[in-house]
């Protein structure tokens, strides 16, 4: 079958995600999915898909992709130059596009990832439940690598056409400076000192830029008590890990099934949106916060965003 779209440049690291894997941990896989929530369900709503609907990641922007078909496209997320045949488009919008033409990234000055979502979502191979790629795993074909150069693309409705929409400034997430992450502490709390603890919410940390989609890495002051390694258990997103160099980290959605280090407990997973967004050497604060306060946040977003079943 002919492609709808060819990947030209698919740009330093480009990859087919949707919500991740809610099965697969048991044979050791990562979920995956987009690493930038908001600005993925943002994208398949502005469509009107299926929240879940497969779309392209892309990193640092460098992407071009030539269009085989007249269709309807949308892009959010990391504010990087958008240009639709070397006219200027704007992002947190639909694009209508005919064929031939071709759609270009730039490098941005802001944010990391850029979401290009297509009606009905991407038309790709599903392994577990989910499109998402976790390169590490090797999964067949496009589940377990990065979009190359002249990959095509095909979508499930590309006929599907919708108005020209773009969402409100006041629902576009702000370029920030610096981030105030919401932390819940875990039952492993104990096992660092008063001063440590103390230190995890008054020092500013730092984005490291060994930073990827595993894990965002914290430079900082380092904890001198731990971590002492205890029995494997269970990773959530968010949970946030103090390893050999007693240097804390928040695993994302790549993130190992299981680790043995002390956790400090668990960061909003709202706010994860805001890390994956993050560039190396963004300064990172914590703050008290109760699970009651974020797990209703949560179903609010769900609800809107209409998700379905447990995540």
């Amino acid at each position: 079958m002919s492609p709808h779209g060819v990947v030209d440049r698919p740009g330093p690291f480009c990859t087919i995600q949707d919500l991740g894997r809610r099965t697969g941990r048991r044979a050791g896989l990562a979920p995956g999915g987009a690493m930038d929530q908001r600005a993925f369900l943002w994208a398949n709503r502005l469509l009107g898909n299926d929240p879940a609907a497969a779309a392209l990641e892309i990193t640092l922007g460098g992407f071009a992709l030539r269009f085989a078909v007249a269709t309807v496209v949308a892009l959010t997320g990391a504010g990087c130059a958008a240009t639709l045949d070397g006219v200027e488009v704007g992002a947190w919008r639909t694009l209508r596009v005919r064929p031939g033409q071709i759609l270009r990234l730039g490098y941005g000055a802001t944010g990391m990832r850029t979401y290009l979502a297509f009606p009905g979502g991407l038309d790709v191979t599903t392994a577990f439940g989910s499109a998402s790629a976790v390169v590490r795993d090797g999964l067949p074909g496009l589940l377990g690598r990065c979009i190359r150069p002249g990959e095509p693309l095909r979508w499930h409705a590309p006929g599907h056409w919708c108005p020209v929409r773009r969402l409100p400034d006041e629902l576009v997430p702000p370029d920030t400076d610096s981030l105030m992450v919401p932390l819940v502490v875990g039952y492993e709390w104990a096992e660092f000192s008063s001063a440590d603890r103390t230190r995890v919410f008054d020092a500013t940390w730092t984005l490291d830029p060994a930073s990827d989609r595993t894990a965002s890495r914290l430079a900082g002051p380092a904890l001198s008590t731990g971590p002492r390694v205890l029995d494997s258990t269970p990773l959530v997103d968010g949970t946030m890990q103090v390893t050999g160099d007693g240097l804390p980290l928040v695993f994302m959605r790549d993130r190992p099934t299981i680790g043995g280090y002390a956790k400090l407990g668990s960061v909003d997973p709202i706010a994860l949106d805001s890390l994956a967004q993050a560039r190396p050497g963004t300064p990172v604060r914590f703050v008290h916060a109760q699970p009651d306060s974020l797990r209703e946040a949560l179903a609010r977003r769900e609800s809107f965003f209409e998700i379905r079943g447990e995540r």
